[in-house]
């Protein structure tokens, strides 16, 4: 491992089995403490539930057993929007307006169609506000499936759409047997997720925990401090929900950086890649395997496509990159998760076609046997109108719309044409393809009875 020795990585193991035992998870729901007194190894007091050495030890034991399964995103690297983006850029007005069922089956059809252009998943790009809040990941999940041929979000957000989604799951031939469960940072059990699992667990094979510390606000300034407090959170948690559910468990500890200055979670920086990797490697120690890079986020608190979003997105990429990743998620958000913008995607996409090239490499070749004569007939007549020349240009350096090589004057002379406009003109471009997906009749129907009564519901 690269930050973790072993040494230190069980010193944080240990301290997050100390804190379970002294300090406990506070369990939101009343009726869920009651079912935890039941069990072995759980000492109840107040809203607080205890978590014994040797239950900590078994889940511990429990966890090396687990097949390390990496992620499947394949050899090439590739980009995936964010799903929890709420607004979007508008292109050509430059307006900022708020998701509508309507306007992100437009950004929707936008991204299937750019797949043909760029290496990426075709995700929907955000979510729809002009539904009850109740059934938005509903709603997502059926505008996705119109929209995208494939990734479809399978993660309703609250109750009352989970049994919705599992019925729209079941229309597109897809099974939901893991969820989420988000632990509340500090040290707490309760919530949506929580309550959708808890609910739904006669439907599933299997769950996972995780969290968002931030250090210095829900744990003590200090990263090994932190750490042992988010392994604490996830694995209590697990513990907890095992116990209630009977059902496989994983977690996914993860420790973020918080910005003072600006009051604020410090996503899209050095630090919070940094730590990123310090998380998985305590997940590799707690598996006896190796850490897992294969994905990472890529956002920015810029608010447009500019220099700062293309600086810090493209570290992002080339960073992760280099450690392995082969997916980069929430390509085209700005401000976090605030705004999705189809010209800040397409710089994303560019960035990541850019790093590919980085990582292949140069092209093998051998000297060959005309080499003299090629010489001798390039010095006569210019390599430039040479048939190799020509024919294999394209192998030794790949052409870029995005990014032209001309000198200032010939710039200058066109009219100045500004990244901007090279992106608006992709844009244009990706928008005037034909939609190759369609949704069948069938499902269409169906989908829109069960999302008929889910409104009904509301």
């Amino acid at each position: 491992m690269k930050y973790l020795s072993n040494e230190h990585a069980g010193r944080i193991i240990e301290g997050a089995g100390q804190i379970l035992l002294r300090t406990g998870m506070k369990v939101v729901d009343e009726d869920i403490l009651q079912k935890l007194n039941t069990y072995e190894g759980i000492a109840i007091k107040d809203d607080r539930a205890y978590i014994s050495e040797t239950r900590y030890e078994n889940f511990l034991k429990y966890l090396k057993q687990l097949p390390q399964v990496f992620q499947k995103h394949g050899k090439r690297l590739h980009g995936e929007a964010s799903l929890y983006t709420y607004q979007y850029r508008e292109t050509q007005s430059g307006t900022i307006k708020k998701f509508t069922m309507e306007s992100l089956a437009q950004q929707a059809r936008f991204v299937e169609k750019a797949k043909a252009l760029y290496p990426m998943n075709p995700v929907i790009p955000g979510y729809p506000t002009d539904v009850p809040a109740e059934i938005s990941s509903l709603a997502r999940y059926k505008i996705a499936v119109e929209n995208c041929s494939s990734h479809w979000p399978l993660a309703p957000d609250s109750v009352t759409a989970s049994d919705y989604l599992f019925e729209m799951a079941q229309v597109m031939n897809e099974k939901i047997i893991c969820l989420p469960v988000y632990m509340i940072s500090p040290l707490t059990l309760g919530g949506d997720s929580f309550d959708i699992v808890i609910k739904n667990s006669h439907r599933l094979e299997s769950f996972y925990t995780f969290s968002m510390p931030n250090m210095g606000v829900t744990t003590p300034m200090n990263l090994s401090m932190g750490l042992s407090m988010v392994l604490a959170e996830v694995a209590g948690g697990a513990i907890l929900i095992q116990l209630l559910t009977g059902l496989k468990a994983d977690i996914k500890p993860n420790l973020f950086p918080f910005d003072f200055k600006s009051f604020n979670i410090a996503f899209g920086t050095p630090e919070k890649f940094l730590y990123e990797q310090l998380s998985a490697e305590v997940v590799a120690y707690l598996k006896n395997g190796e850490p897992d890079y294969s994905s990472t986020n890529i956002h920015t608190w810029a608010k447009a496509p500019d220099g700062r979003s293309a600086m810090e997105k493209g570290m992002m990429i080339m960073a992760g990159a280099l450690f392995g990743a082969k997916r980069f998620y929430c390509i085209g958000t700005l401000s976090l998760d605030e705004l999705f913008d189809p010209l800040q995607m397409i710089q994303d996409l560019e960035a990541i076609v850019f790093a590919q090239k980085i990582l292949d490499g140069v092209p093998k070749d051998e000297i060959e046997d005309t080499m003299q004569e090629e010489i001798r007939e390039g010095l006569e007549t210019g390599f430039i109108f040479s048939d190799r020349s020509l024919d294999e240009h394209g192998r030794y350096m790949k052409f870029s719309g995005f990014s032209p090589k001309d000198s200032l004057q010939k710039w200058v002379s066109e009219g100045r044409i500004s990244s901007t406009d090279i992106l608006k003109n992709i844009y244009e471009k990706i928008n005037q393809n034909p939609v190759t997906y369609t949704l069948e009749t069938d499902r269409q129907r169906e989908l829109d009875r069960i999302f008929c009564h889910a409104l009904d519901h509301c």
